[in-house]
């Protein structure tokens, strides 16, 4: 564009300067520079023309590259929708938080542990207690204003309504819960289902509102089973309780039943067997209290005795008695067992006991040393 321009300067500066030179005289027919003038000027039209369509060229360029493309306009916001609380002075804040807070989280219990598995067997007319440990999972403390509750079921005698604790249960700890039952008279399976009230009257359990805790039995028909009810009967030494089943290396005293039992006399039999071991010290003892149980008609009580097969210092005293309420304990009868690799049969008779409901207690006494006194008891019933 410059040099454009420069030399369009030149031949204005040429032709002026053309301008001012004397006039040739009017005879000379031609003037050698008219040719000279003719083009310069052509040249500068020429030019000059080129460089006003290159300048508007240019600027129309320009002004398309920098102008912009129009902006639609930004559209306002739309406010969010707010949360409109009552303002009803009446209604302090307090009561809408607690009413927003998920049901569950001030009253929860948590499954800890309990007695009398499901399943477990006993004779009709049998009383028993079943005990759960539960612990409070929720926010609330529990009182003496909170029950345990019947749900559903078959109430076995049970009470509908018991006090759920006499003390304060804080969030965190545990309480434990017994209720007598009686198992019914006619044979078959049974089970009671219970939740907790709190003081408002408002029932509830675990995180799983719909859940329940319950006792579930087998009512037995025909004989009472001492091996199926094993974990039903109340295993003690001479301080405390034991745990059913019982491991045979527990110096405390043991229970436990065996399907495949081998014994004294190193035979394998296929029917189920109750193992007691005496506690490991002079004169140790095991004592077994059943539950109170109706006791059927014309009943005797059998079993075959016999000391471990490889027991050769076993020698124990085998003590059977009943006990009817609160009353002092009365023996029945009692049989003495050394290991000589023979069996001992046993078939008490129970007839002055029928129509009776009694404890019958089964006691194990180590006649000295402890040493090697465990002994079986094949098949235990107490049946017509």
């Amino acid at each position: 564009m410059k040099s454009q321009k420069s030399l369009m300067f030149m031949l204005l500066a040429i032709l002026l300067l053309s301008a001012c030179q004397p006039q040739p005289n009017p005879a000379t027919p031609t003037d050698p520079l008219d040719s000279i003038r003719t083009e310069a000027a052509r040249t500068v039209e020429a030019l000059t023309t080129e460089i006003v369509a290159t300048d508007q060229a240019a600027r129309t360029q320009t002004a398309i590259f920098f102008v912009p493309s129009p902006v639609p306009p930004t559209p306002e916001p739309t406010p969010a929708p707010t949360l409109s609380l009552p303002t009803d002075p009446a209604v302090p804040t307090a009561t809408l938080l607690t009413t927003l807070t998920p049901s569950g989280s001030c009253d929860q219990a948590a499954f800890i542990d309990e007695t009398i598995p499901d399943g477990s067997q006993f004779p009709p007319g049998t009383v028993f207690t079943k005990t759960w440990t539960l612990r409070n999972a929720g926010s609330c403390t529990w009182n003496a204003d909170y029950d345990v509750v019947f749900s559903s079921g078959d109430p076995m005698n049970a009470p509908a309504v018991i006090p759920l604790t006499k003390d304060s249960v804080p969030p965190g700890s545990n309480v434990t819960i017994s209720i007598p039952f009686t198992s019914p008279l006619v044979g078959g399976s049974y089970r009671a289902d219970f939740k907790l009230r709190n003081a408002d009257g408002v029932l509830f359990s675990f995180k799983d509102p719909s859940q329940t805790f319950w006792v579930e039995i087998q009512v037995m028909t025909g004989k009472i089973d001492l091996v199926a009810m094993a974990c039903s009967i109340r295993w003690t030494n001479a301080s405390g309780e034991l745990p059913c089943p019982g491991l045979p290396t527990d110096t405390r005293g043991f229970a436990f039943t065996d399907f495949a039992p081998v014994l004294e006399n190193g035979a394998k039999d296929d029917e189920p067997a109750l193992w007691l071991g005496v506690q490991q010290i002079q004169d140790g003892i095991l004592r077994g209290t059943l539950p109170v149980m109706l006791i059927p008609e014309n009943a005797k009580f059998s079993t075959i005795l016999g000391c471990a097969n490889d027991q050769e210092a076993c020698d124990v005293t085998l003590r059977l008695s009943y006990q009817e309420g609160d009353k002092a304990p009365v023996e029945i009868a009692h049989w003495q067992k050394v290991y000589d690799g023979k069996l001992l049969s046993i078939n008490q008779d129970l007839s002055a006991l029928s129509g009776k409901s009694v404890r019958i207690i089964l006691q194990l006494e180590a006649n000295g040393s402890p040493q090697g006194d465990t002994i079986h008891l094949l098949a235990p019933v107490i049946a017509p």
